[in-house]
């Protein structure tokens, strides 16, 4: 009898464990995707689109603003030109989940960055000195993908999801003919990254870009552009659009830029590109931005003919002490 109560006990318990457990693993899936788009939202890193550069200070700004940039529009070249965005609306984000297995999700996370996009043109020959400033609408959409994995089973969704990898960041105007068809990062005593499809390059924190300081990159860029009206800058060159790399972005407000040089073409007729980087940020996180914009949307102040027309590919990237 002693035997039966104790035999019935234990099945009772094992019962009320299985029940809790079954309770657990059936949380409906909305809830599920409701847990995971408030983790990305938290996630203040996938949504920097490091791409608002504030006012017109900033467009001015050469060199790295930390180590004291110049903001002026110096004389002692014949042409001087710079050029932004500036926001002027909220910024609109989306968040698509889609629950892959019992346990793995992906998540699809848009951004759309509505403003200006401001141009500063300076011209000086012995005579004279010229500036024009002008602006042209722009939108700007940007997309990454995300996976997650759930590793636990609380009765708190949001508790059992975590990020196991990004994408980089995919960002172009609407109606772009510019693109970018390859990227190479080679650093100085690193190896070789070469990169053709932004949303299929993914890093997980341990395999993330990671250059100590004072680390030397050159940086090498092809460009397809289909522009129905070429504008050809510099002179003596077939480069349609100019290339630079924004780099040491931050929520600090931090940025740098360096211009890359045309050197050719492929056999492809796509234009290549090339830039030198010296990693000169403090330890930490920081945003790098591949910049492409039509020269038409740069240097001619008709915004019908010659509209906002760019893209850009994104990603964060750690600074460490050695």
């Amino acid at each position: 009898m002693r035997f039966f109560k104790y035999f019935l006990l234990g099945f009772a318990l094992i019962w009320l464990a299985a029940c809790q457990q079954n309770t657990t693993n059936t949380t409906p899936p909305s809830d599920q995707t409701a847990a995971i788009e408030s983790i990305l939202a938290d996630s203040t890193d996938l949504f920097y689109d490091a791409l608002d550069d504030s006012d017109d200070s900033n467009i001015t700004t050469e060199g790295a603003n930390w180590l004291g940039g110049s903001t002026t529009l110096a004389k002692t070249s014949r042409f001087k030109l710079h050029y932004g965005r500036i926001r002027t609306k909220p910024v609109e984000r989306s968040i698509q989940v889609t629950l892959d297995t019992d346990s793995t999700a992906t998540a699809y996370v848009y951004t759309k960055f509505i403003g200006k996009f401001v141009v500063f043109k300076a011209r000086m020959d012995s005579n004279s000195f010229s500036f024009d400033r002008y602006a042209k609408p722009l939108e700007h959409e940007v997309e990454r993908i995300v996976h997650l994995r759930k590793f636990r089973n609380t009765d708190v969704p949001r508790k059992n999801w975590k990020i196991t990898d990004v994408s980089l960041k995919y960002g172009a105007s609407p109606n772009h003919t510019v693109e970018i068809v390859e990227l190479d990062i080679m650093p100085a005593g690193y190896d070789t990254v070469a990169i053709t499809d932004p949303l299929a390059y993914f890093e997980r924190g341990s395999n993330m870009f990671n250059y100590s300081r004072w680390t030397d990159i050159r940086l090498r860029v092809k460009v397809r552009n289909t522009t129905a009206n070429p504008v050809i800058f510099p002179e003596n060159t077939q480069a349609t659009e100019m290339v630079r790399l924004v780099y040491g972005r931050n929520h600090r407000g931090n940025f740098g830029r360096n211009y890359f040089e045309w050197k050719g073409q492929d056999g492809q007729g796509n234009n290549i590109y090339e830039g030198n980087w010296t990693i000169k940020q403090l330890p930490g996180i920081h945003h790098a931005v591949i910049d492409v914009v039509d020269n038409g949307t740069i240097l001619n102040p008709d915004a019908e003919t010659y509209p906002y027309n760019s893209t850009t590919w994104s990603t964060p990237y750690r600074v460490t002490v050695f």
